[in-house]
């Protein structure tokens, strides 16, 4: 062979050697191509019509395609109702038929759990079809996300649509964007009016000045709790309690939102509370706590500046024929029309005037001039007292006794100036009544009979002279006597049964209540173990302690030794206490309560609404209940003066879950209005008077504790 041929044959040779290795990376690059379609997320997939007609896929490529149960292995070479199911493969032979007509074809469907959007064109030669691809798309999340938004959206126009508060949205900017349908008419506004309404544009920047710092604190991302008050067209002045907090989506602030809840009933309440803390209810008049603390700053300025002053007691003379003869609306009546002849004599600003209850009265005079000054103003109110008072066509005389003390000639503090003050009184009253008396030591009588009423008490004390009385607490609905409160009485050996009004002051004066409460309880704990002994049904009995002993810090261990002794549970001892005993040493109260709860004992305030207590105490101390002294009782009706207060105590005691007992029931008129305002546990003469425990037995325990209401009728 000469050169030539040869160099022929080698590039021949070379030429083949190319095209074998072009050829081969062509493949190696189509495999990998393919390769790289099957890892891709999406699915991708390609059909045609066989000469029958049927449509068949013939390309599956992408993960998807595997995770919706279409893969290569699956779907190749089969229609669609030869792999899903009738319905899925009738929504696809639609579609298909669509495309392969020459329309561009999208649509959604779940396959395999999996929400996908479907996207296929048609490949043509000339004017035919011949082929047609298909994309698909994972949608699920997004559906996910819209139907997350959906239900987002849905969830606050529920919210602004039913919600009872008042609901106000702002957008970033601060523009009001929404409001619920109770904000809109608070505010008297439509959806038009307030569209991206700026706040100082709005209704509310005149209520709140502040309101605009509040909101920018919650763009901000801060809480911002207040209250506010707002002048309703429709509903006049109402108090809310509001929040505003911020809107963040993704950790972006994007707005606030604004919730008012109406407080209006709760402040009302709690005004009217403030306001009877020294005030008394049935006159106007300030009550003994405010006159008293009155009295200690007059006291304090007068001793700095060398002034007088005058304690002047006003007691009416025979008010007690007047109350039983003619009925306590008619004494309640003239009780306030002598409050107003009282503001009619005084100088305001320098005289101030309080009940301090029952028909007593007190006027402070400050920047006391002369002492004739004084008693020139006892004796215009006496003069003004001669002109008649008319009440519902009674014409009513009345005349008053007033005892005066002056500072610093007869005391120099509160308890001091008070005391001579009412020794004066009543040493008018002695001396006729109708006038005056202006304290001296000479009067010193009613300290001889305090002396020798403290000297017969402590006599009593060691000699057992006392008796132990019980009163039902009844259940007005059931007729079931549910407890007794434990009532004590002294029998006096010369002057017989002594009311406890009339030695219990002393004996809180003294000290002498302590024994007396110790006499009192464990008399009460004998008495229940020998019912259970006779197997006679026992009830709870309460017994009340005064504030000097609840204070003790031991007093809940005396309670403790107490029932262990009588092995006793708690639940059969109740303890009465009086408002002042929670008011005062906050942690040691606390802890005795605490101690008496775990023993079961439950806990009541005594003569409720006659002392200062507000009811954020009540919560504080997780009483069991209060029982309403009956000043707020008698003579109740939707008509009277106190029906607003009682209802008032009664329904936020309830609301606090504590229990409601009315004392000093004595008319079916009285438990009629108590039982309409969901008060039905009653104690007082209606149900039955304090009787001795063997007569306490024989009427109400013999009954398996059920009162015989057929003894009413």
């Amino acid at each position: 062979m000469d050169k030539q041929s040869g160099d022929l044959v080698n590039m021949e040779d070379n030429n083949r050697s190319t095209q074998e290795q072009n050829k081969k990376e062509l493949v190696d690059a189509k495999i990998n191509f393919i390769q790289t379609l099957k890892n891709i997320q999406n699915g991708i997939f390609t059909m045609k019509k066989s000469d029958d007609g049927k449509f068949l896929y013939t390309v599956a490529i992408g993960k998807l395609m595997e995770e919706i149960g279409a893969s290569e292995e699956i779907i190749l070479n089969h229609s669609p109702h030869e792999v899903f199911t009738e319905e899925i493969g009738n929504i696809k032979q639609y579609h298909y038929e669509k495309a392969f007509q020459g329309e561009r074809v999208n649509y959604e469907i779940d396959l395999n759990g999996k929400w996908v959007f479907v996207d296929i064109t048609p490949i043509k030669k000339g004017n035919d079809v011949t082929e047609i691809l298909g994309t698909v798309l994972d949608i699920s999340e997004l559906r996910s996300t819209q139907k997350e938004l959906q239900m987002n959206q849905e969830q606050i126009n529920s919210l602004l649509n039913y919600s009872q508060e008042y609901l106000i949205i702002f957008n970033q900017y601060g523009q009001i964007i929404n409001m619920n349908h109770k904000a809109k008419e608070l505010f008297d506004l439509t959806s038009k009016t307030i569209n991206f309404m700026k706040l100082k544009e709005s209704l509310m920047d005149k209520y709140v000045p502040t309101l605009k710092e509040f909101l920018d604190q919650a763009l901000m991302g801060n809480f911002k709790n207040f209250e506010l008050d707002v002048l309703s067209k429709h509903n006049g002045k109402m108090f809310f309690s509001a929040t505003f907090f911020p809107i963040i989506v993704d950790n972006n602030i994007v707005g606030a939102y604004l919730i008012g809840k109406d407080i209006t009933e709760q402040r009302r309440i709690q005004d009217l509370n403030a306001y009877l803390a020294h005030h008394d209810e049935l006159t106007t008049l300030s009550n003994r706590r405010w006159i008293e603390q009155k009295i200690k700053d007059c006291l304090k300025e007068a001793e700095l500046t060398n002034k007088k002053l005058a304690v002047m007691f006003i007691d009416l003379d025979r008010f007690k024929l007047i109350n039983d003869t003619l009925g306590h609306f008619i004494g309640d009546q003239l009780l306030k029309e002598i409050g107003k002849r009282i503001l009619e004599n005084i100088t305001y600003g320098k005289q101030f005037a309080a009940r301090m209850g029952g028909d007593e009265f007190l006027i402070l005079c400050t920047d006391v001039d002369s002492e004739a000054s004084v008693l020139q103003l006892a004796k215009t109110f006496l003069q003004s007292l001669t002109n008649p008072i008319y009440i519902e066509d009674l014409e009513l005389l009345i005349t008053a006794s007033i005892g005066i003390s002056f500072y610093p000639t007869t005391g120099s503090d509160v308890v001091n100036l008070m005391k001579k003050a009412d020794i004066a009184l009543y040493s008018a009253k002695e001396h006729g009544r109708n006038m005056y008396q202006v304290y001296d030591h000479s009067m010193n009588k009613r300290n001889y009979q305090s002396f020798i009423l403290e000297r017969d008490l402590r006599k009593a004390i060691r000699q057992n002279e006392f008796i132990a009385y019980l009163q039902p607490k009844v259940d007005a609905l059931t007729g079931k006597v549910i407890s007794a409160e434990a009532l004590i009485r002294w029998k006096h050996p010369q002057l017989g049964l002594v009311s406890p009004r009339d030695f219990i002051p002393m004996a809180e004066e003294t000290g002498l209540i302590i024994p007396l409460g110790k006499w009192m309880k464990r008399e009460v704990c004998k008495q229940l173990v020998k019912w259970r002994e006779e197997g006679t049904p026992i009830i709870p009995i309460s017994v009340n302690i005064s504030s000097r002993r609840f204070l003790q810090k031991e007093f809940s261990q005396e309670i403790r030794h107490l029932l262990e002794e009588f092995q006793l549970e708690g639940k059969w001892l109740e303890i009465e206490i009086t408002e002042n005993s929670i008011m005062r040493n906050e942690e040691n109260v606390l802890h005795t309560l605490r101690e008496l709860k775990d023993l079961g004992v439950k806990i009541y305030i005594d003569d409720f609404g006659t002392g200062y207590s507000s009811f954020n105490y009540l919560k504080t101390f997780n009483l069991d209940g209060v029982k309403i002294d009956r000043s707020f009782i008698q003579n109740i009706s939707s008509e009277s003066e106190n029906a607003s207060i009682t209802t008032a105590m009664i329904k936020m005691a309830q609301h606090l879950k504590l229990e409601v007992i009315a004392e000093g029931v004595e008319t079916k008129e009285e438990l009629d209005y108590l039982i309409e305002q969901n008060c039905h546990y009653i104690q007082g003469f209606y149900f039955g008077k304090p009787c001795s425990m063997e007569e306490f037995k024989t009427k109400y325990l013999r009954y398996s504790t059920e009162f015989p209401l057929e003894n009413l009728l």
